[in-house]
């Protein structure tokens, strides 16, 4: 008599207990990888938006000369015009229009619109507070470039060159109408020099500075803006996960 072959196999039990342990794994390390690809594709579009702009802001230089001939009016810092008759946001807005007709010549612009257009308004800081300094913008144009990257001009006068800094800029890598819309997630901040552009937060950076300008844990006003230099030019956003990087000694959350 041939003996039966008796066929090993998983009982239902089994099946199941191993499909919940793959769910939890799954769950566990799958935000983590989006996560972590996302934060890739910041830093890449970030270091890219900074090349672009950075070329078109040398170009418009050979063409109009050194900022400070580009004719900005008023002193946005204190919230004068030349005749005392606008408000500090009003220069503002002048001024921003100003930098935005120059620089538009030598980028790939889809759309201009105004910020007060847009269907969300808010900000946010990188602790996830909404910013309070968006009432001195309200009001500026936006230009939105074809690659989904979006440029709004600060603070910007021929006052402000006298200390070094001219002015200053942010982009939103995604664009105004996608979140989170926030400093050092979406948004990053430039200052702007006569000769060049330059990421703030670096590490000599005395009015946004890292430390206190680029920290989860800080409350300091403008957090978020001094991220910019650190992920051009470390390639990473570790500061999301880490609040003891610095510039001197760690720079990322693995050393």
């Amino acid at each position: 008599m041939k003996k039966r072959q008796i066929q090993k196999a998983f009982t239902l039990a089994e099946v199941l207990i191993t499909l919940a342990i793959i769910g939890i794994v799954a769950a566990l390390t799958i935000p983590t990888l989006i996560s972590n690809y996302q934060e890739k594709q910041t830093v890449t579009k970030l270091i890219k938006s900074f090349s672009v702009i950075n070329n078109a802001y040398a170009l418009a230089k050979i063409e109009y000369g050194d900022i400070t001939s580009w004719g900005f009016s008023g002193n946005s810092q204190v919230g004068t015009s030349e005749d005392g008759k606008h408000t500090q946001s009003e220069v503002t807005v002048k001024n921003s229009k100003i930098f935005l007709d120059i620089m538009s010549k030598y980028l790939k612009v889809s759309q201009r619109v105004n910020q007060l257009d847009l269907k969300d308004q808010t900000g946010y800081f990188l602790n996830g507070n909404p910013t309070s300094t968006e009432t001195f913008t309200n009001g500026t144009d936006i230009l939105l470039l074809q690659d989904g990257t979006s440029i709004q001009g600060g603070w910007i006068s021929n006052y402000r060159c006298t200390s070094g800094i001219c002015g200053d800029f942010s982009i939103d890598i995604n664009g105004p109408d996608n979140p989170p819309n926030a400093y050092g997630r979406d948004r990053f901040s430039f200052h702007i020099y006569k000769n060049a552009i330059v990421p703030m937060g670096k590490q000599d950076d005395l009015i946004r500075p890292f430390e206190t300008s680029c920290n989860m844990e800080s409350n300091a006003d403008h957090n978020g803006y001094g991220c910019t230099a650190w992920v051009i030019y470390n390639k990473n956003m570790d500061y999301l996960h880490c609040n003891d990087l610095s510039w001197e000694d760690k720079h990322s959350c693995k050393e």
